[in-house]
């Protein structure tokens, strides 16, 4: 999906743009923190302005920014991964995520590979 192609935002969620762009959604927008994640001590706990008002999309692997390259930060990556999509199981859009994570050339990738209820199959990588 190009960076530009403004469709996506009115197309269905259950076709390829549509439901490309709720992952990137709920990937690339920032869920608050929760009290156990790691944090320095000035460092605010983020998240969406309304989101204690409505059920917004988001996830939490910006706290994941100072993190060092180690096996806990990728499963920290893959937990909040599956956390953000999560609500595209429970509305039965998807019936299975798959995420893998690792990292590549100092930068975590993670591909996320998502079955639909046909049993077709979309895959989604940053």
């Amino acid at each position: 999906m190009s960076h530009f192609e403004l469709d996506a935002f009115t197309e269905q969620v259950n076709s390829p743009n549509g439901l490309e762009h709720a992952v990137l959604q709920s990937l690339l927008n920032w869920s608050q923190a929760q009290k156990n994640d790691p944090l320095d001590a000035d460092q605010d706990k983020q998240g969406w302005w309304a989101g204690e008002f409505i059920q917004a999309v988001g996830c939490r692997d910006w706290t994941l920014a100072r993190g060092k390259q180690t096996p806990d930060t990728l499963n920290r990556a893959k937990r909040y991964t599956r956390q953000a999509l999560q609500w595209l199981l429970d509305e039965k859009t998807a019936v299975h995520i798959d995420v893998t994570t690792f990292f590549e050339n100092e930068r975590l990738i993670r591909i996320i590979n998502i079955t639909l209820p046909d049993n077709s199959k979309q895959q989604v990588t940053l």
